[in-house]
């Protein structure tokens, strides 16, 4: 493969330090592209898109006056592809103060990156990686699929290299599990059995 799952995870790193803060984003990321969903409404949404449309050289396409919505299409270094929308924040979130910012959502994304970069492609191709910033705390999920003649165990094994404390345990579509890095961030788990 050309590219890698830590290349993306450290483009969208570098994203974000030049965005400026941005309301809480849902990532998720391939080792060739990247959507994003602006966690906000209103005014709030709309100042994180411009961000992040300034950031990337791109537009925000359909986008009307009375609507503050849209969407970015934009390619990043190293042939990285970002696309970008808005989603409602959690009920919840907009009740309580921030405790997440844009800066520590590219501090854990730089971290993740020199975990992602000693996964094993070959036996987790296709590999996504989710960072959700709910406002209050950041959840990583790593999400893989195992193809029928494929190990089950094998793939999760692979896909915890580098966690401490991993368990897993099977679920009717595959394997969940939860580790956590060296930091004490913890990393949630996903193999899905193909068909």
């Amino acid at each position: 493969m050309s590219l890698s799952l830590a290349h993306c995870v450290e483009a969208v790193a570098r994203l974000l330090d030049g965005c400026g803060p941005l309301e809480p984003v849902r990532l998720c990321m391939s080792d060739r592209d990247v959507q994003a969903e602006v966690c906000a409404s209103g005014p709030a949404s709309s100042a994180s898109m411009a961000r992040l449309a300034a950031a990337t050289s791109g537009e925000v396409a359909g986008r009307s006056d009375d609507r503050h919505d849209g969407v970015i299409t934009a390619d990043l270094e190293g042939e990285v592809v970002l696309v970008a929308a808005v989603d409602a924040p959690a009920r919840e979130a907009a009740l309580r103060l921030r405790a997440t910012s844009t800066s520590a959502a590219a501090g854990l994304l730089r971290m993740l990156a020199r975990w992602t970069a000693g996964l094993d492609q070959e036996l987790l191709p296709g590999a996504q990686l989710w960072v959700e910033d709910d406002g209050q705390d950041f959840t990583v999920r790593l999400l893989a699929a195992a193809a029928c003649g494929d190990d089950l165990d094998g793939v999760a094994t692979a896909a915890g290299a580098g966690l401490d404390q991993v368990r897993t345990w099977r679920t009717d579509s595959g394997l969940d599990g939860r580790g956590s890095l060296p930091s004490g961030q913890t990393v949630h788990l996903g193999v899905v059995r193909l068909l």
